[in-house]
């Protein structure tokens, strides 16, 4: 395949992602994700605000009750800055109903994919999370030494995880493990290439919100180019 087309593909994939918002039960991962990071984030200020607010730390009332409010304002605010990322830790847990809903839309011919247990979902999330995590405060220093270029580790160091952790996301359904490292080293270059795309998409405000959801779909199109069920005899079995 030539470079335009592979070109072609990949922006054809990432259409497809965003188109994938206008399906019913991509909305409804979208919906849920929402109102439980928002009832978790109000009870985690409410927690918080009765931890710390109630207290008499002067002999003027009128100054504890400043004390208290001001708190309460520094604890919605603070409350207020985690919401994207516990929005996208949150949708992670709900991405694999993406995959579903778009395999289901665009490739029903498929064969049923394999069963993956609830334990490997939340494994493979916990460690997307934690990784990414751990990577960028290793790489902090980096961010704050080569301004003008630290976007530009941060993209690419992010892409090749996100393209790695979302491919298995969508692959494991698929394909045992042999089959599916099998074919993410032959495809290496294609799955950072997606991977790179999400990682700067998911650094603009507010469409950072939605890059999960849109990232699972994309993925999905891009390992079912990349796959055929009949290449893969041990993940079709399964």
């Amino acid at each position: 395949m030539s470079a335009i087309s592979q070109t072609r593909t990949a922006a054809g994939a990432l259409g497809k992602g965003f188109a994938a918002l206008g399906n019913p039960s991509v909305l409804w991962v979208i919906f849920v994700s929402l109102v439980l990071t928002l009832l978790g984030l109000v009870g985690l200020w409410k927690l918080m605000d009765w931890l710390l607010t109630g207290y008499s730390f002067f002999t003027w009332g009128w100054a504890n009750w400043l004390l208290d409010n001001f708190t309460g304002i520094v604890l919605f605010f603070v409350v207020l800055l985690m919401f994207p990322a516990v929005l996208l830790i949150v949708t992670s847990m709900f991405l694999v109903y993406v995959v579903k809903a778009v395999e289901k839309q665009h490739y029903p011919h498929l064969p049923p994919p394999r069963d993956v247990p609830i334990s490997e979902d939340l494994v493979y999330i916990l460690k997307f999370t934690g990784l990414i995590i751990a990577v960028n405060l290793l790489v902090l220093p980096l961010y704050l030494l080569l301004p003008g270029i630290n976007f530009l580790i941060s993209w690419t160091i992010n892409g090749y995880i996100t393209g790695r952790e979302y491919y298995d996301i969508v692959a494991m359904r698929r394909m045992g493990d042999r089959d599916r490292q099998a074919v993410r080293k032959r495809n290496g270059g294609k799955i950072f290439s997606a991977g790179f795309v999400m990682a700067i998409l998911m650094t603009v405000p507010f469409l950072n919100l939605l890059m999960p959801v849109v990232s699972a779909a994309y993925m999905t199109h891009v390992f079912h180019a990349l796959w055929k069920p009949e290449d893969t005899p041990e993940g079709a079995a399964r």
